[in-house]
This record gives C-alpha cells, structure tokens and sequence, in this order.
C-alpha cells in the first residue's frame, strides 16, 4: 500500500447544463468548473449529444459527464498520491436530479434516461461522491 502524501485537499465540482443553448440544433450545453479546496483546478463546456425536452434530461446527462470527470481527477491524485479530505462534493441547481440521485426510494419513468440516471444513482451509494443541491 502506497502512503498518501500532504495535506487532504477537498474536491468540489459544480454542474450546470442549460437547455437548448444551441438554438438551431435544440442540444443542451453542459458546463462543470472543478475545485480543490477553494481554487479553480478544470473546466469542462460542451454541447450534448442529443436533443432534451426537459431541462431534467439535459441536467442528469450533465451530472453523469462531471461524475466521470470526478473519477478520472480522483484516480490522478491518487497516481501522485495525494489525499482527498472526504469524498468529492457535487453540485447541482436541480433539485430533482439532486433527489433522483440521492434517494434510494425514487423511480424514474423515463426509459431514455435510464444510464444517465443509474450511472448517477450507483456513483452516490457507493460513496464515490457526494451530491448536492445548491
């Protein structure tokens, strides 16, 4: 077992997509700043892939892309072995992908958002992450 070196640094990632931000093609834009501690470290913007009618879809396809992007930041400190205080701290402005995301007891009815939505789901019961509505 490799020891961990420094002080632990607190990872928070805020997530934000905005609907139908491409006005002519209808796609959503994600957006993701990550932060060690309280300094700026990534910043991620992108147009999704597909097309959303509700900012729900667009907003959970934008928390599963910043969870993938907490993992692969996670799996590089731990190469240069750096603590983490904690796990890393999501946020999110939709209160209903925050709760789909965190409470066991809550279905989704949308099948075409099924990956996104479980993707999510495991992430946050396996304690890779913790989300939160801000």
């Amino acid at each position: 077992r490799v020891l961990a070196r420094g002080k632990p640094v607190l990872m928070t990632t805020f997530v934000d997509a905005n609907l139908m931000h491409d006005v002519l093609s209808g796609k959503s834009v994600t957006g993701v700043l990550h932060f060690f501690n309280k300094t700026p470290i990534d910043w991620y913007s992108k147009k999704q892939n597909t097309v959303e009618r509700a900012t729900y879809g667009s907003e959970n396809n934008a928390a599963r892309a910043a969870i993938e992007q907490i993992k692969a930041i996670k799996l590089t400190l731990m190469w240069l072995r750096v603590p983490l205080h904690g796990s890393p701290i999501l946020l999110g402005d939709n209160e209903s992908v925050t709760i789909s995301g965190t409470q066991p007891d809550n279905k989704l009815h949308k099948r075409h958002l099924m990956l996104s939505y479980h993707y999510v789901r495991e992430n946050v019961a396996a304690g890779c992450i913790r989300f939160a509505f801000i």
